[in-house]
């Protein structure tokens, strides 16, 4: 079964991969677990950086035995599989094109299925709720706004990025989209560079932006919360009027 690439970001050490899988028209968006996940009693394992060096979003890949995984809402576009294979080729830009109007959230749907909650800065959803946990909303361009926080014992800082959103209005969101963060990253070293070479690079997608979101696998995050949440992060950013950028 076939996977075309699409958000691919950041977790920690690896990488949290997601496709479209297009079968009689339909498009099906799916993530993609390594083997590690059959086993382990969380899904939060990801792709080790060296497994993707080479690659590229919109790549099209061989999904090697999927198999459905448990069902874990909001998180239901789980497959476990053997591994990932490439094809050799990309999309082309119609069907990028394709792909990223038919996962837009449908009109007049919460973006999860399942309204956020929390404040700008920690929006979340509440874990066994919802009914995806990827999803692709239009947001105007001049509200995306980056910024650089530091990393208490890190040398890596946070990127965040602020935008507004159907349902839940203005957030505050952790960066996770890999290849945003690796132009910010080979523009310069310093916080002025970085930041002007993402908002540079996202004005170029024109108006309005194709934003991709997720949730986290549930965790607490926050000492004023008693339970674990899935907390709302930025995936990608991707424009409809030029697919290569």
């Amino acid at each position: 079964m076939d996977l075309i690439l699409l958000d691919w970001t950041r977790m920690g050490k690896t990488y949290c991969l997601a496709g479209v899988v297009v079968q009689n028209n339909q498009y099906w968006v799916v993530r993609p677990l390594p083997p590690e996940a059959r086993t382990g009693p969380v899904r939060n394992i990801g792709w080790p950086h060296w497994q993707m060096q080479g690659h590229s979003r919109w790549e099209i890949f061989e999904m090697v035995d999927p198999e459905p995984a448990t069902p874990q809402p909001p998180h239901l576009e789980d497959v476990l599989v053997r591994g990932l294979k490439t094809r050799g080729g990309v999309a082309s830009p119609a069907e990028r094109q394709a792909i990223l109007r038919a996962t837009l959230t449908p009109s007049g749907q919460s973006i999860f299925g399942q309204p956020l909650q929390g404040p700008p800065r920690r929006t979340s959803l509440a874990p066994g709720t919802g009914v995806r946990s990827l999803a692709g909303v239009m947001v105007p361009a001049n509200s995306i706004v980056f910024s650089r926080e530091p990393r208490p014992g890190r040398d890596e800082p946070t990127f965040r990025v602020t935008l507004d959103l159907p349902e839940v209005g203005r957030v505050n969101l952790p960066l996770k989209d890999h290849f945003l963060l690796l132009r910010a990253e080979l523009a310069g070293d310093t916080p002025e560079v970085c930041l002007s070479s993402l908002t540079w690079f996202v004005r170029q997608m024109g108006d309005p932006v194709a934003a991709r979101l997720g949730v986290s696998r549930p965790y607490q995050g926050d000492p004023s919360q008693a339970d674990g949440v899935c907390w709302l992060m930025a995936n990608g950013f991707f424009s409809l009027n030029d697919t290569q950028l």
